[in-house]
Formats: structure tokens, sequence, C-alpha cells
């Protein structure tokens, strides 16, 4: 292209008007040649016969191709060819012909810029789009995966959660059914205190410290703010467990006193659910029995899930009042004369060895010993010649309005005060119970400390309690291998003397052996008893013996200064009065 050109100054002119109208990528001089191509085609199409007016469009899509896309550039564009195009491609000619093929072929041009224009916005906004979802997909997969890591890890310590334990146990078992699991629950003790006293923050720097400790034992879950569980696989039996329970407890000890469950057994036929809750049940033996880890056993959980059930029975047997009272005799032993009864409780279902614990420890015994308590003082309220002896639990003791509530029962019953006598099972909680000991006093009732020799009272606090007799356990007469303490509370207890002293398979030897050595801790109890016997006259305390079943019994506790006796010997427990 030379200098007097004409298509190269209206290229040069042309690149400015484009300049002009909005930004150039590239190189310019690349811009100016792409142009003045551009230029040539669109000359070679005016000049192309036949003439095809069509061919603008494309021109159009170059200049957008060529990112001169900018609304302005198609106006400068059309202004300076249909200005100066015609005369440059034919100079001495600009009629009307090349003219309206230059016009012709701008219109095109135009629909053709515009075209692709519009093409190349919807490019633009389909790949906008396409990078939106992309950035979006992005961002909804790593909240899936800070979702699904929160909710299968526990805040503070990052720990696998249950959800993450339970799941891993359902594949452990799925994966491995052959081999033998262990499972160790390990719970901070007074986790609730230690976070008052340390405060929260400090609380949480305390897990994450237990969780670091108790990483390397085998894969840890943090359950609880206060349990940690840690599975391990390939155990070959419950000392397995055991030594890495052993192992969690000196890792945390001192600093963090704990208990642990523990659960055992092959992994076939189970599931998570019944592992967690076996472990859980096993945690809760160990701080009931306060001897190291507790280790689930199958048959302990049966006998639980029958007193829950017993448990459950209760309260409707109770409003049935399907309770009811039967009366042991207490005699004089000078002379056997009956000077009252003892009222015991008694259900049809079950002895009271098995339902009275569970009443305890379910607060039954509440609504049960008030209610067994009027039954006994209406019967007592028609015998004036007898003494009733009604027993109550120590768990009774804490029970608001128990006072009120005995006064009550005598107002209503016309039961004289003076001839009621509550019978307190020996127990740390009686100690504790002293106001309420002295009022029940203060009504005129009679006290007396039950099964005395078997728990916690001595004969110093005696001197500081206001009992007024004594009862003398029934261990204070049998040796423990025949020795029934239920006797007086259980009508379907063996009696001791149905027990011979040595089993009949023994030989002779051996028998005789075993009469001596029985004769010898006969005598040494008779011993024991006339001491205690002794001390508690000299406290003035009345002194009653349970669990008398033979006359040489009798004798001996007669001769040891008991005042009152009961047992086998004078009468079982009857649903009347003697």
């Amino acid at each position: 292209m030379t200098a007097n050109d004409p298509l190269a100054g209206i290229a040069a002119d042309w690149l400015r008007g484009v300049v002009a109208a909005g930004f150039v990528p590239g190189v310019r001089s690349r811009a100016r040649a792409a142009l003045r191509d551009l230029l040539e085609e669109f000359v070679a199409a005016v000049r192309a016969e036949p003439f095809d007016p069509s061919r603008g469009a494309r021109i159009g899509a170059e200049l957008v191709d060529l990112r001169m896309s900018a609304p302005p550039v198609i106006g400068a564009t059309v202004h300076l060819l249909a200005g100066r195009l015609p005369a440059a491609i034919a100079p001495e000619d600009a009629g009307d012909g090349v003219r309206g093929r230059v016009l012709a072929l701008l219109d095109t041009l135009v629909t053709g810029f515009v075209t692709a224009q519009r093409d190349a916005a919807l490019r633009a906004a389909e790949e906008m789009n396409r990078a939106e979802k992309i950035h979006w997909r992005a961002v909804q997969l790593d909240l899936q995966r800070q979702l699904q890591r929160a909710l299968l890890h526990r805040p503070g310590t990052g720990l696998p959660n249950e959800q993450h334990l339970r799941k891993h146990l359902a594949e452990v078992i799925a994966a491995r059914p052959g081999e033998r699991l262990g499972l160790c629950l390990v719970s901070l003790d007074r986790y609730d205190e230690l976070t008052d006293t340390l405060g929260h923050e400090n609380g949480t720097k305390l897990l994450a410290e237990v969780g670091h400790r108790l990483r390397p034992l085998g894969l840890l879950a943090h359950l609880a703010d206060d349990q940690f569980a840690i599975l391990v696989t390939g155990t070959a039996g419950v000392d397995d467990v055991m030594k890495l329970a052993d192992r969690a407890v000196r890792l945390l000890a001192p600093d963090v006193p704990v208990s642990v469950g523990v659960v055992e057994r092959p992994a076939a036929g189970t599931d998570p659910d019944g592992w967690l809750h076996d472990c859980r049940l096993a945690l809760r033996w160990a701080r009931q029995d306060e001897r190291g880890p507790g280790v689930f056993e199958p048959g302990r959980a049966e006998d639980d899930r029958r007193r829950h059930r017993l448990a459950a029975l209760l309260p409707a047997a109770l409003a049935a009042g399907e309770f009811t009272v039967h009366y042991q005799p207490l005699v004089r032993l000078a002379g056997r004369a009956v000077i009252g009864v003892e009222a015991l409780a008694r259900w049809d279902r079950l002895g009271p060895r098995q339902f009275i614990p569970i009443a305890e420890r379910t607060g039954v015994i509440r609504e049960l010993g008030q209610n067994l308590l009027e039954q006994a003082c209406r019967a007592g309220a028609a015998r004036p010649d007898l003494r009733m002896s009604v027993n109550m639990s120590p768990v009774q003791l804490a029970v608001p309005g128990l006072v009120a509530g005995v006064a009550d029962v005598l107002h209503r019953t016309g039961m004289p005060a003076e001839r009621l006598q509550l019978e307190i099972t020996e127990t740390a909680a009686v100690i504790e119970h002293r106001a309420v000991l002295s009022q029940l006093a203060g009504l005129g009732v009679r006290l007396a400390l039950d099964d005395f020799g078997t728990g916690y009272s001595s004969l110093a606090e005696l001197v500081t309690l206001p009992f007024a007799e004594v009862k003398l356990a029934a261990e204070f007469l049998t040796a423990p291998a025949t020795a029934h303490t239920d006797q007086a509370d259980d009508p379907e207890a063996p009696r001791a003397s149905d027990v011979p002293h040595g089993a009949a398979r023994e030989s002779g030897a051996h028998v005789e052996a075993t009469r001596h050595g029985a004769t010898r801790d006969s005598a040494a109890r008779i011993a024991v008893v006339r001491h205690v016997v002794g001390l508690c006259h000299a406290l003035g305390l009345t002194v009653t013996a349970e669990g008398i079943e033979t006359v040489e019994q009798e004798k001996a506790l007669r001769e040891a200064g008991c005042d009152h006796g009961q047992g086998y010997l004078f009468g079982h427990p009857e649903p009347h009065l003697p």
C-alpha cells in the first residue's frame, strides 16, 4: 500500500474512528492491518458480479470478532465508508450504482454487526452463567463438606461425634463380622462441677486436652460433653479392653477423675445401638459399684430390665390396693407372752426382698410406706394389748411432711402414739436425720433401730439418737452360711433350722469338724450378744433379737439378757393379728 493509496487513508481514518469510539485491544498496527483487510473485502464485494449485499454481514461480524464491538463503532464505520468509499472506488464515476452498492453492503454490515454483537453478548452471558454455576457448585460442595463435618464431629474437640461413631461401627460390623470388637466409654466425673469452677472456656480446653491424651488409644469419639468412646478391633477377650480402660484412666489421672464402662464381644449379630446402650449400662454399673471399670454382663442387664419392668408395675399395684400387711409376733422371752407384732409388707406377685429395694430407688416407698402405716394403725387401734411395730425406710425420713403424715394417720385411725413403734433400718441416713427422729419421738411414737450390727450405727451413736429399742440382726445367731436375715420379712425364706450345720453329703469326719466349728462360733456369737445387751441396757434401751428359730437359741438369748424375741419359733407372718 502506497502513500497515494486512497484505501490506506480510509483504513487509517477508520482506525481513528474506532479508537475514538472505544478501546481497541492488541497492537494498533495489527488493528490497522485487520481493518485494511476488511476494507479490501468490502471493496471486492462492491465490485463483485453478481453483486451480493449479504456479504456485508460477514464484515460486520468480523468487526465484533476483532473486539471492535462498542456501539459507536458501527456509527463511525457507516459514516466513513458511506462518505468516502464510493469516490475511492470509482473516482471518475461515483454515480448511484457504486454508492447504492456501498449503502446496501453497509446495511447488511450493520445487521451482521448487531447480530454478532447480540450473539457475543449471549455467549458472554452463557459463559458468565456457566462460571457462576461452577462457582456456586464449588461453594455448595464446600458448604456440604463443612456441614458434613459439623454433623459428624464435635465442636471444641473436633473429634468424631456419636453419629460418626454409629456410622463407623455399622461399617466395621458389616465388613468384619468374624472379628471381636471392644468399646470403652470414658466419662468425666463431676464435669458440671468442673465447668462451674473453671468456666466454660477452660472447660472446653479441658475436653480438648482429654481428647488429645486419649487419641492414641484407638478410634476416639466425643459423645456427650463428659463422655468419650474408644473403639478397638481384633480383641481376644474382655481383658484386652480392660487393659485399654486402665490405660485411659492412667492417662487422665489424677488431673481428671473418670468412670469407665466396657463392652467386648463378637461383631456378628450386633448393631451400633446395642453397643452404645450396653456400654452406657456398664458405665452406670461402674458408678454404682465404685470398683473400677464396669464390664457389661448380659445376666446383670436382664436383672436390670426385670427391675425396671417391676418399677413400672409398682404405682399401679399400689393404686389397686395390691399391697397388704402381715403380722409377725413379738414375744417377751421371759414367759413367751406376745407383747406386739411387726407389720410386714406383702405383695402377691413378689417377696419384699424383691420389691422393697425397687420401691426405695423409685420413690414409690413414700406412698407405699404411708399406705402400710395406715393399714397397720387401723388394725392396731382395735388391739390395745399389742404394740404395733412398723418398718420405715430411711428414704422416707427425707420426705418433707413425714412427721405431719404420721401424726395424721394416728389421728384418723385412733391409734395411740405410744403403742406405735417405727423400726428404722440401720444406715448412715439415720444419723443424717436426727431432727426428724426427734420430731417423731416428740409425737410419743416409739423408735427402734432395726437390724443392728449389719450397717453403720454404733453404740456411741445410740447415746445421741432418740431410740427406745434395738433389734439385733439375725446374723448374731447364725453363721453367714445359714443366716437368713430376711425371715422376718419374707415368708418364702428358708428356715435356718432347715439347713444342717454341714452338708448332708459330707462324710463323718468333715461333718464332725463342721459341727465343732459351728458350736464354737455359736458360743462366740452369744458372748457378743451378751456384751451388746449389757451396753444397751446401760443406755436404757430394750433389746429384741430377730431370727429366733430354735429353743436352744431362745434359751441362750434369754440367758444373755435379751428382752424380746421374734422369729419362726414364735410364729410366721400372718394376714391377721395373733
